[in-house]
């Protein structure tokens, strides 16, 4: 990553002792401890976010350079002093802004799925079978279900968090939450029996 900086353990761990929004204030100092407040906030932070990139795209590139760009942009803005509340959720919300937009220039509509916990089969075939059930899936559903599944689901944010990243109100992100479980289990139902089974 652009920003990366190796510093000692002592600074590491007064860093470690931080909230995010702490870390994201002491950015907008733009001297050298806002380069380690910054790599701080990157180690936390990336795994999340890069899962969700590479589960909105299948293109790997693609994934990467809005998982850069995001950092990018979160790094701009705190150099602005923008005012940070919620330092996931707010990286997450300019990962999504920056793939629709490049959903808008590919028309890309995929999610690609990895990582998924599976039930122990012997045989490597079914294992493949079965991923390809549930990404095929995934992929069937409306974007609206897919995104609200991936953010409860496999990134396990809060209802609230969700609610900040789309915009919804709280009850809206339960019903779409519940409406998404339910259609995914119907694509599902006919493979259940597929899905379950063990040699």
């Amino acid at each position: 990553m652009l920003l990366l900086h190796k510093y000692n353990k002592n600074m590491k761990f007064n860093f470690e002792n931080k909230t995010d929004e702490e870390l994201a204030k002491l950015i907008a100092n733009g001297d050298d401890v806002a380069a380690l407040a910054f790599d701080e906030i990157y180690s936390r932070n990336s795994p999340k976010l890069y899962t969700y990139c590479r589960r909105i795209f299948e293109n790997n590139q693609i994934s990467q350079d809005i998982f850069q760009e995001s950092f990018i942009k979160f790094y701009e803005s705190c150099r602005k002093n923008h005012e940070m509340t919620n330092v996931a959720g707010f990286l997450i919300k300019i990962a999504r802004n920056l793939s629709l937009n490049e959903k808008n220039r590919k028309k890309a509509e995929f999610v690609f799925i990895e990582d998924i916990d599976f039930p122990s089969y012997d045989n490597e075939y079914e294992v493949d079978v079965n991923k390809n059930i549930i990404d095929t899936a995934l992929q069937s559903l409306p974007k609206k279900y897919r995104e609200i599944i991936i953010l409860k689901e496999y990134l396990d944010m809060t209802y609230d968090d969700i609610r900040k990243i789309l915009d919804l109100t709280p009850s809206m992100v339960r019903i779409r939450i519940f409406r998404a479980k339910n259609k995914l289990r119907d694509l599902l139902a006919p493979y259940k029996n597929e899905l379950n089974r063990k040699n």
